[in-house]
C-alpha cells in the first residue's frame, strides 16, 4: 500500500511526464510535419526535431524508473529492469545532451558575427562542424556502452558478494568502488558542456560587438540582426543554465548512494531530472514566432482559431 509521500511523488512524477510528452511531441510533430509538406528541412530544425524525440525517450524512461522504484523496490528483483533502464538512459541522456550542443554551436556559428579567419573558417562549413560533434556523441556513446557493460558486471559480483559473505567492511569497499565508478563515468558531460558555454560566450560577445558597431542606428537590418542575437542568446543561456542544475542533480543523484537518506535523494532527483528538457523545449517554442503560433493555436489562444479561420504553414 502507498503512503501519502509516494502517492504525491507518482502524481508529479506522471505531471512531468504528460507535460513533457506534450511539449516534445509537439516539436517533434510540427517539424515532421513541415518536413512531409515541403520535402526538405532546414538543419536547426532537423536537429530540434530529434532533439524532441530523444527527450521524450528520455521522459519514457524517467516514468520507467520512477515506476520500477516504487513497484520493485528490491534491488535483487530489479537487475534485469535496472539494465533496461540504464540502457535506455544512456541512449536518450547521449542524445539530449549532444544534439542540445548542436544546436548551442549551430546558433553560435549562424548568428554570431567576427571577422577571424578561424571563425569563418567554421561558419562556412556549419554542417561539416555538426557532424564531427556527432560522430564524437557516436565515438562516447560507445565507450559509455563499454563502460556500462563493466557497471553490469561490478554490481552483480556486488551483489553476489553482499549475499554470499558476512564481511562487511569488503562489502563496503565494493560498493564505494561502484559508486565511485558511477561518478567519474559521468565526467563526460563536461566535454559538451565546455563547447555550449564557448559558443554562447561568443555568441553574447557578437551581440555586444554588433550593437556597439550599429550604435543608435534603426534600420530594418540592423533590428533582424539584434533580434537574432537575442533570441539565440536568451535559448543558450537558458540551455546553459539549465544544463548546469541537470549536472547538479545527476551528481547528486548519483551520490546518493553515499548519503543517509539515499531512497528519498533519488525520489527528488527524479523528479528534478525532467524540469531540464520540459522547460527548455518550451523556451525553444516560445523563441520561435511560427512554433509560438502554432502552439497557441493548438491550446484555443488565438482568436483566429476559436472562429474557425488562421489558415497558414505552421513553420516556415
Amino acid at each position: 500500500m502507498l503512503n501519502s509521500f509516494q502517492i504525491f511523488f507518482l502524481f508529479v512524477a506522471f505531471s512531468q511526464f504528460i507535460l513533457g510528452i506534450w511539449g516534445n511531441g509537439f516539436l517533434g510533430l510540427i517539424n515532421c510535419i513541415h518536413w512531409i509538406k515541403r520535402s526538405k528541412i532546414s538543419l536547426s530544425n532537423f536537429i530540434i526535431m530529434n532533439l524532441a524525440f530523444s527527450r521524450i525517450i528520455q521522459q519514457c524512461v524517467v516514468i520507467f524508473h520512477v515506476t520500477t522504484l516504487m513497484f520493485y523496490p528490491d534491488p535483487h528483483y530489479g537487475v534485469t529492469l535496472s539494465q533496461i533502464r540504464d540502457i535506455g538512459w544512456i541512449l536518450s541522456n547521449y542524445l539530449n545532451i549532444w544534439l542540445s550542443t548542436c544546436l548551442s554551436v549551430f546558433y553560435c556559428l549562424k548568428i554570431a558575427i567576427f571577422s577571424h579567419p578561424a571563425f569563418l573558417w567554421l561558419k562556412w562549413r556549419i554542417s561539416q562542424v555538426l557532424a564531427c560533434i556527432l560522430l564524437t556523441c557516436v565515438l562516447f556513446f560507445f565507450i559509455s556502452i563499454l563502460l556500462l557493460i563493466q557497471k553490469f558486471e561490478m554490481y552483480s559480483d556486488f551483489v553476489k558478494l553482499r549475499l554470499i559473505t558476512n564481511d562487511t567492511e569488503n562489502v563496503r569497499r565494493k560498493e564505494g568502488e561502484f559508486y565511485v565508478f558511477q561518478v567519474l563515468s559521468l565526467l563526460w558531460t563536461l566535454i559538451p558542456f565546455n563547447i555550449s558555454l564557448f559558443s554562447c560566450l561568443l555568441l553574447i560577445l557578437s551581440l555586444r560587438r554588433h550593437t556597439r558597431m550599429m550604435g543608435h542606428q534603426v534600420n530594418a537590418t540592423r533590428d533582424v540582426s539584434t533580434k537574432a542575437h537575442v533570441r539565440a542568446t536568451i535559448v543558450m543561456f537558458s540551455f546553459l543554465f539549465l544544463f548546469v542544475f541537470y549536472l547538479v542533480i545527476l551528481f547528486m543523484g548519483t551520490a546518493s548512494a553515499f548519503l543517509k537518506n539515499g531512497k528519498v535523494i533519488i525520489k527528488i532527483t527524479l523528479v528534478a531530472i525532467p524540469i531540464y528538457p520540459i522547460v527548455h523545449s518550451f523556451i525553444l517554442i516560445q523563441q520561435n514566432k511560427n512554433l509560438k503560433q502554432a502552439f497557441l493555436r493548438l491550446l484555443w489562444l488565438k482568436k483566429g482559431c476559436m472562429k474557425g479561420g488562421g489558415r497558414g504553414s505552421l513553420t516556415h
